[in-house]
């Protein structure tokens, strides 16, 4: 065996590895006149909007649930959820109901009244 064999296994590595990371038909114009093909930017981000998105999601949820069931049977199942397991008193914490989300309550009853009204109107 060629003792060349695994720097050329190396080499063959890294350019698939680059054909696998560009753009396909995007190219950039380098500053020497070069037409390069685009490369895919990784992010390695903390995930700010899916975590707003899944707050967002979670509250809206919650105050529907308390619209519809209303506030009195909504307490009294948090009340029982947190007479149970760890897990479950760790979801009636999370499921609570808040200032915020008492506020989109607030919300559902304004829109079920527009659209009483407008059903009355039509």
């Amino acid at each position: 065996m060629n003792q060349d064999y695994p720097n050329f296994r190396s080499r063959v590595q890294r350019i698939d590895r680059a054909r696998r990371n560009r753009v396909e038909g995007e190219f950039v114009l380098q500053s020497n006149g070069l037409l390069v093909p685009k490369q895919r930017r990784l992010r390695f981000g903390f995930p700010l909007r899916g975590l707003i998105m899944a707050f967002v999601i979670a509250v809206a949820v919650k105050a529907y649930l308390i619209w519809f069931l209303g506030i009195e049977v909504y307490s009294a199942e948090m009340l029982e959820l947190l007479s149970g397991t760890s897990y479950q008193q760790a979801a009636a914490r999370i499921l609570m109901p808040d200032q915020m989300t008492m506020w989109v309550v607030g919300q559902y009853d304004w829109l079920a009244a527009q659209y009483v009204d407008w059903q009355a109107g039509t």
